[in-house]
């Protein structure tokens, strides 16, 4: 076994517990060499060398970005299997595949041997796990990464009020064998699981090993209608757009509008959608109670 350990993750807090986690995991029976990651993407290759000397069993310690790369580079390495410990922000995978959220649990069942084959997301030469996000989303993420002073959840808020505000919807033309969707594009949604950011659904009816991925498509909101729908919806309104009704969940902050729903497959060897249609996505907002279910205790 070899622990890949991603010290950044969770905005540094899995580097600031690890001398606290690092004794729990070998009093429970982890046994195995730790390494860590010292850039970004480093545990693709850290996950592909464990195979090539000999470790069968790889395993990953911080968030949705860590798994997702140490999937690759077992991917790439032709073989190993993946343990996942939980400690980074979102961690939607391990919702998705029913992973503890407590680290003694998710250790547990590593050590147990339980394993799922799940469905892998490839994009040209990536490789993700669970989602990925297109338009809006990755326009965010993107300026985030480019921040060096202001980290956390301050830096996201501000590059995100930034995107709101700049981001342009491209045009972007799905077809599938029956449908045509033609207009711009505010969020493409990619998923094999049902939420991201940290538990927030945005493909209900997801399965991680069906073979089948799931998208989410909401159409182009210009510039200046963005942000007075945001703000309104953060005041706790449900508020009326032509997509349908923006429904805050005051729960956990989260405002979800209507989208296009459908189901992704393969046409002459390239991802199609396959079906879509319209959703209005407070008929996906799942209770109160079910949130609190998904979320570790504050």
């Amino acid at each position: 076994m070899r622990i890949i350990v991603n010290p950044a993750a969770a905005v540094g807090r899995v580097g600031r517990e690890w001398a606290r986690v690092a004794p729990m995991l070998k009093e429970l029976g982890f046994e195995g060499e730790t390494v860590f990651t010292e850039r970004p993407w480093h545990a693709i290759a850290l996950a592909e060398q464990a195979v090539r000397d000999g470790h069968q069993q790889v395993v990953a310690v911080g968030g949705d970005g860590t798994v997702c790369q140490a999937a690759a580079g077992l991917y790439r390495s032709g073989g190993g299997t993946l343990g996942v410990l939980p400690l980074g922000t979102g961690n939607d995978i391990a919702r998705t595949l029913g992973i503890p959220l407590d680290i003694r649990e998710a250790a547990q069942v590593v050590l147990d041997g339980h394993r799922r084959e799940v469905d892998l997301i490839r994009v040209g030469e990536h490789l993700a796990l669970n989602a990925i996000g297109v338009g809006l989303l990755g326009d965010i993420n993107t300026r985030a990464a480019r921040i060096k002073r202001v980290r956390g959840i301050i830096g996201y808020l501000g590059v995100a009020l930034v995107s709101l505000v700049k981001f342009e919807s491209p045009p972007v033309v799905l077809e599938t064998p029956d449908r045509r969707y033609e207009g711009a594009m505010t969020i493409l949604a990619v998923h094999g699981g049902p939420s991201t950011g940290g538990g927030f659904i945005l493909a209900p009816r997801a399965v991680p090993d069906d073979g089948l991925l799931d998208a989410t498509l909401v159409p182009g909101i210009g510039p200046l209608g963005r942000l007075p729908r945001l703000v309104a919806a953060m005041k706790g309104l449900q508020v009326d757009t032509p997509l349908g009704k923006i429904t805050y969940r005051a729960l956990d902050h989260q405002s979800t509008m209507g989208a296009y729903v459908g189901r992704i497959g393969k046409k002459d060897g390239r991802g199609v959608m396959t079906s879509f249609s319209y959703s209005d996505g407070a008929k996906f907002l799942p209770s109160d109670d079910e949130v609190k279910k998904l979320r570790p205790a504050e």
